[in-house]
């Protein structure tokens, strides 16, 4: 059971919530507002998703325990719940309806990803990418 409450924290337009590379210790659940998830690609920054009420973001490193993949700024002033890690993982574990939906918008982000790629068959693709780099070298 976690020790903390889930933390109701507010943002202004252009603020960062994290930076790629971070440690992951949030997640955040949007109650009002808009979020940008932008990534880093050489020099220049790429918008991947915006994100507004209801939607989730900050949870795959909650559930990986890996750095911040992306950054996350608020492009209208938000209204976000901050969830710390034990509190998703108690969700996962006690609520199906929970995983699900966490599952269905990490399944929807992929599907995003690989269309951004332009891949022919973009499933199959960044599967196999994905595959290649969690190999074992001898």
């Amino acid at each position: 059971m976690s020790k903390t409450e889930p933390k109701r924290l507010q943002f202004a337009a252009g603020e960062t919530v994290f930076n790629e590379g971070e440690a992951s210790d949030l997640c955040y659940q949007i109650f009002s507002g808009r979020v940008q998830i932008v990534i880093t690609s050489g020099k220049r920054d790429k918008v991947v998703a915006e994100l507004g009420p209801g939607e989730v973001f900050g949870e795959m490193g909650i559930i990986d325990d890996g750095p911040r993949s992306a950054t996350a700024v608020v492009s209208q002033d938000a209204v976000c719940i901050a969830y710390a890690p034990d509190d998703i993982l108690e969700q996962i574990e006690t609520n199906p309806a929970t995983m699900a939906a966490i599952m269905k918008a990490l399944i929807m982000r992929l599907r995003d990803a690989n269309r951004q790629i332009g891949s022919p068959d973009p499933e199959a693709s960044l599967v196999q990418r994905l595959l290649k780099s969690t190999r074992v070298q001898p």
